[in-house]
């Protein structure tokens, strides 16, 4: 008897495993998802299988977090706790329960604890890396639509009207499209986006895209009312430090062809691949407002009907304000500083192109440009160029006054010539902007206060309109400073 079990124990130790490369796990879920919301600090608890449909016994060297978040991940892998799981072994044609535990604590910093927080349990088999993704709310939130990446939502209005809450942040996971109803957020409301490139075959092809966007339809309005206590932002999710200058975090705002009656006021737009693109006879006017750290332009519009007034841009790494195919554009007050990248500050063409037929759609363009300052580290910051190099009357018509640009000799020569007499037939009482000159306090630092000896100060001409500056700061009512920021004296 003794030898029969001494046998069987030893036939059990010996018995082969297939192990390394060679192990084959099929995994009930790729994403385990803990959709609570918690209000205060709690827990809990969603479980899967891990699948061995061969028919050998197979072991996993390792399972552990990978520790990718400060959110809490635990495991329990057939009665082993983790944080790490050696040598766990699945049977032919068997399986094992993984439970998976998190603990939030929604009163940890916004700084710290991420909105949406992903990691990821890893399977280790000899060189091999296989894993489930683990997703929970980190903090409490109005969770627009839960964790449904890739996928597109629409509010359910009431009476013609879906106004965001102000008392908790709002997250869009996913993409929101904004139809037959006006979106309204109000002074202190905070959007934040989980961005990222998803597929969707909804858009055909190959359904690729950049999620994370308001998309506003024709008959849709935007409206984002901040004030100069209480902006609203639109930034990524990830409030950590080291996302605080994160670019093309999410796609952004875009408004759909025919949509009118849009306001930006005291808004501030972070980390978004394009802030605002507005098509086809979108109408969209921003007042008072910030677009930062972005992939893209600030501000792109295609033959569409743009008011901006009282703005700063900065650190967008492209063209800061993109005009394509004509359309209209007033500037005022307004501050494009386009600093370290190879792209103008503002370029404006009245046409467009398809890169794939290369055949270009020409359509009008009118342009004011008032007491604004377009900077930044290349030889020219304008770009203009109209299809028709002039000889079509009223397909290129632009109009700057009491600005600060910045131009070169290629400029003037551009367009056959077209901008030769630029200061004299387009840009009246204008400063052209010399390298050395002062202007900001701080480029390096971003700050786009004025410099006390900069080239802005007094150049503008009053605009009754506009009487107080990005800041609430009055503006001299004779000689106003170009720009969005009023030079104010040191204390």
């Amino acid at each position: 008897m003794f030898l029969a079990l001494s046998l069987l124990a030893a036939c059990e130790v010996d018995r082969d495993f297939v192990t390394g490369e060679a192990v084959q796990l099929r995994f009930e879920v790729d994403t385990l998802s803990f959709d609570t919301v918690f209000t205060a600090r709690g827990s809990a608890t969603r479980l899967f299988k891990v699948y061995n449909d061969g028919s050998e016994p197979v072991k996993i060297d390792r399972i552990a977090v990978a520790g990718e978040t400060g959110v809490d991940f635990t495991f329990n892998v057939d009665g082993t706790m983790g944080p790490v799981a050696e040598d766990v072994v699945i049977f032919a044609r068997d399986s094992i329960y993984v439970f998976v535990e998190v603990e939030v604590d929604p009163g940890e910093p916004e700084e710290t604890s991420p909105f949406i927080a992903e990691d990821r349990l890893v399977f280790e088999t000899g060189s091999a890396r296989r894993s489930v993704v683990l997703q929970a709310f980190g903090q409490n939130a109005n969770y627009l639509n839960g964790f449904r990446r890739g996928s597109f939502f629409q509010p359910v209005c009431q009476d013609g009207t879906f106004v965001l809450p102000t008392d908790l942040p709002t997250v869009i996971y996913g993409s929101m499209f904004v139809d037959s109803c006006t979106l309204r957020a109000l002074a202190g409301t905070r959007i934040y986006f989980h961005g990222g490139i998803q597929r969707n075959e909804v858009l055909g092809g190959s359904g690729i895209f950049n999620d994370g966007f308001i998309y506003v339809l024709g008959n849709g309005r935007l409206e984002l009312l901040g004030t100069l206590e209480e902006p609203v932002i639109l930034a990524t999710d990830r409030l950590e430090a080291e996302y605080a200058e994160a670019r093309g975090a999410y796609r952004g705002l875009i408004f759909g062809a025919g949509s009118r009656g849009n306001r930006l006021v005291h808004t501030e737009i972070r980390n978004s691949i394009v802030g605002v693109t507005a098509d086809s006879l979108a109408e969209v006017t921003i007042d008072n407002s910030r677009i930062v750290n972005s992939s893209g332009p600030a501000v792109t519009g295609y033959q569409s009907d743009l008011t901006i007034r009282n703005s700063l841009f900065h650190s967008n790494f492209s063209n800061t304000v993109q005009i394509l195919k004509g359309g209209n554009l007033r500037l005022e007050h307004t501050t494009l500083a386009n600093y370290g990248v190879d792209a103008s500050a503002l370029l404006i063409q009245n046409f467009a192109c398809d890169p794939v037929t290369e055949q270009c759609v020409a359509a009008p363009f009118t342009g004011v440009i008032r007491n604004s300052i377009i900077s930044g580290s290349r030889g020219s910051e304008l770009a203009l160029a109209d299809a028709f190099a002039g000889e079509q009357p009223g397909f290129f018509s632009l109009e700057i006054s009491q600005s600060v640009v910045r131009t070169d000799d290629a400029f003037l020569r551009s367009n056959d010539g077209l901008f030769a007499d630029f200061y004299t037939d387009y840009c009246r009482g204008c400063y052209n902007l010399q390298p050395g000159d002062p202007l900001y306090v701080s480029v390096s630092a971003d700050d786009y206060h004025l410099d006390s000896l900069s080239v802005a100060r007094d150049l503008g001409r009053f605009l009754p309109e506009l009487p107080l500056d990005l800041e609430g700061n009055n503006r001299d009512r004779d000689t106003p400073d170009a720009g969005a920021l009023e030079w104010q004296p040191a204390d």
